[in-house]
């Protein structure tokens, strides 16, 4: 990733780049996989005034090296938090990043003070039944990503750009439009390849799991968002005992990108929530 310095955390089969600044409450960034951690750019240096921030490229991102054997998201990211010591970071992930914090959080219910969702996943979906709307929005999901997919394939990668960002980032304009041009050409081959997923090993399913969360949870989703995402943040809502749901106009998939000001908010509403948990 050109003209962003990291340090390198050793995992098996590579390394994971990571930048961490500040010092007290620490705080721990999991991108999307439409992004790398540049997502974070803002944040990372708001926080670092009063806070250890920590983030990091998900593998075959940025500057973390590809996967070359199976490997796991969870132990990365337990193999980080170890290495630097972090004391029950608040975790705040945005969309496959935000599957990737839950399933850190049930792997690990006293390593956690916090969760801020954006737009999550969620390891291994929902099961049905499923309302017609839910239904309707997967169908549409299921399709636009097919074209996408399709495009990639044909060596259309600009229409392919374009598909991904009609279906995510309707609402990016400006420097963050971009920001995540410049993240999803530079990291194309993980992105629309899943070069590094195909290798990641299947997290348990997490559904019957969310009520066993107990730490102050909140759950964003953007009104320009793909419907799939809503159905999976509603859910993920109803189901974390205590969990806040907010919707934020105006924002699509990388709603800190789409609705920093909105997104801001919540943070630092979820990091004052956080801080009341921890010893």
């Amino acid at each position: 990733m050109r003209g962003l310095a990291a340090a390198k955390l050793g995992v098996p089969g590579g390394h994971l780049a990571y930048e961490t600044a500040g010092h007290g409450p620490p705080v721990l960034f999991i991108h999307s996989v439409i992004a790398d951690r540049r997502m974070w750019d803002r944040e990372f240096a708001a926080l670092a005034a009063d806070r250890q921030v920590v983030r990091f490229d998900l593998r075959g991102f940025g500057g973390s090296t590809p996967a070359s054997a199976p490997f796991s998201y969870v132990r990365d990211i337990e193999a980080l938090v170890s290495h630097l010591r972090l004391e029950r970071p608040c975790l705040v992930g945005s969309s496959m990043g935000g599957a990737m914090a839950i399933d850190y959080a049930l792997a690990n219910p006293e390593g956690v003070s916090g969760l801020l969702l954006a737009a999550p996943g969620l390891s291994g979906g929902f099961d049905p039944p499923f309302e017609p709307k839910e239904l309707a929005a997967f169908e549409s999901d299921e399709k636009k990503s097919t074209e996408i997919a399709q495009a990639w394939s044909k060596g259309e990668a600009s229409r392919a750009f374009e598909l991904l960002r009609d279906l995510w980032c309707p609402a990016l304009k400006g420097p963050s439009l971009e920001l995540f041009r410049t993240m999803v050409e530079e990291n194309a081959t993980e992105v629309f390849d899943s070069r590094s997923q195909g290798q990641a090993e299947r997290a348990p399913k997490a559904a019957a799991r969310l009520g066993t969360i107990r730490v102050p949870t909140t759950v964003l989703i953007g009104d320009r968002d793909n419907p799939a995402s809503a159905v999976f943040a509603r859910r993920i809502a109803r189901a974390i005992p205590g969990a806040r749901l907010v919707a934020v106009p105006e924002a699509d998939h990388l709603i800190n990108l789409s609705r920093p000001d909105a997104f801001d908010a919540e943070l630092r509403s979820a990091l004052r929530a956080s801080s009341s948990e921890r010893p």
